[in-house]
């Protein structure tokens, strides 16, 4: 099979450049998205139910929740050194892993457009604040052309710029925490003495913090596979941690203060509403356009890199710049006020459950913890079913059709149904096929006395 160098796996030390501090500011950069601050404000008044204490516990149970599931799907890249697309050809086929490959770049690539025009909105307001000039277009194509130029260096390229951005941006955050309680102060108290509650709105508000992973939950591999192997597992689940639990509870919690003080969850809107100091406006204003970037840099455009190599079998600096160039036509500027657009990305978001559950349940209980890799590299892999798991497919089907039973659940109601089913199938059907065994796929004493068999005869 004509494989792209960039998809082979990463076995050589010195090619693991992300240790674990720049892991962890890699995630610090990617976990700085607006949408966390909407996630926070919604799980206090007027928006939600609960009190700041129960908020708060909320985002620390849920993230720590979703730092340990990134490590468990994270283990694939970590030890074997292969990303997403090549991982999930075990469970789905050569073939068939084309469909969950799609179903988490396109969303991907329009979030690469959306948030290029906020990062262009942020950085036309901040002009605006200091010459009178605005021109949003200007600023947009200026934006895509530094996010292709840094993006197609690679990803060492991608590295320094987390890092950079990791520490500007958390700074920034941490000054606007403060902006809003030195500002706020009485008003969020008031939201700290409300009853709330420890029932389901609780709940339901940790699993809307834990969907928002719900892609990346899916190819975590693609930057694992650049953490160095000689690491310990303590190391490697303490990386998750660190780089999830804390931007993760300080980005929402911005959105909590802001919706207890003024009820507004955007702290661009509160910013131009209520706080007057020009220079509080620009160093917010940046901070959320570089936050843009660094989160466009490893959610967005590597998925989407990858999949577009493993698919047209691009390079990887082609990639960037078709990709690039794509994000434009998706009209940012239009689908991210259109209601349709939201509909979109939570139909897709009920199939994301039930594809991790399948990867899961494939390489911890259908194959124990270890890959043939060689394997899955070569095009005759699930040749009996014309490079389609028919197993994988009919779990995520079943799983999907249970996400749509609660839409604000999706993620997690697809979960279970899926990874039973799969399990199930692969047990009882598929280890069993003559042809899935003596492709090296299943349990090695199966291959090995498939192969007696065959000699014998």
């Amino acid at each position: 099979m004509n494989i792209n160098h960039n998809l082979l796996p990463i076995n050589l030390e010195k090619n693991r450049i992300l240790g674990p501090k720049a892991y962890i500011a890699m995630w610090w950069g990617d976990a700085i998205m607006v949408g966390s601050f909407m996630l926070g404000s919604s799980m206090i008044p007027p928006f939600g139910e609960l009190n700041l204490y129960q908020a708060f516990t909320a985002l620390i149970l849920a993230n720590i929740l979703a730092a340990l599931l990134f490590s468990l799907n994270g283990r694939v890249g970590w030890k074997h050194g292969i990303p997403m697309v090549i991982q999930l050809r075990s469970s789905f086929g050569p073939i068939g892993a084309k469909f969950p490959s799609l179903l988490r770049a396109v969303p991907a690539l329009f979030w690469y457009g959306v948030q290029s025009w906020l990062g262009a909105q942020a950085i036309d307001q901040i002009f605006l604040n200091l010459t009178g000039f605005s021109n949003v277009w200007l600023w947009f194509f200026a934006f895509q052309l530094l996010q292709i130029y840094l993006s197609a260096k690679g990803i060492k390229s991608i590295k320094w710029v987390e890092i950079f951005g990791a520490i500007i941006i958390m700074l920034g955050v941490m000054y606007l925490i403060f902006l809003f309680l030195s500002t706020f102060g009485l008003q969020v108290e008031e939201t700290a003495s409300i009853d709330g509650t420890w029932g389901i709105p609780f709940w339901l508000g940790m699993t809307v913090l834990l969907g928002q992973f719900s892609a990346l939950f899916i190819n975590v591999s693609d930057y694992t596979r650049y953490f160095p192997r000689k690491s310990t597992n303590k190391t490697f689940v303490g990386a998750h941690v660190i780089g999830i639990v804390p931007p993760m509870i300080l980005l929402p919690f911005v959105g909590i203060l802001g919706a207890a003080a003024v009820g507004m969850w955007n702290p661009v809107d509160i910013m131009s509403e209520y706080i007057s100091n020009i220079f509080a406006s620009i160093l917010v204003l940046f901070v959320i356009a570089l936050a843009q970037v660094t989160t466009n840099l490893v959610a967005n455009i590597t998925p989407t890199v990858f999949v577009a190599m493993d698919i047209f079998k691009l390079s990887w600096a082609k990639s960037c710049v078709i990709i690039g160039i794509l994000s434009i036509f998706t009209c940012p500027w239009w689908i991210m006020n259109a209601a349709y657009f939201t509909s979109f990305i939570t139909i897709v978001s009920a199939f994301l459950g039930p594809i991790f559950a399948v990867m899961i349940a494939d390489y911890y209980v259908i194959h124990k913890g270890d890959y043939n890799v060689s394997r899955l590299y070569e095009a005759d892999l699930f040749a009996a079913f014309k490079g389609w798991n028919p197993a994988a497919l009919i779990a995520i089907l079943i799983g999907t059709l249970c996400s749509f039973i609660n839409m604000d659940l999706s993620w997690f109601m697809g979960i279970i149904p899926a990874g039973v089913i799969y399990i199930a199938l692969m047990k009882l059907w598929i280890k069993n096929h003559e042809a899935y065994v003596y492709e090296g796929m299943g349990q090695h004493q199966k291959v090995v006395a498939y192969l007696k068999k065959k000699e014998q005869a």
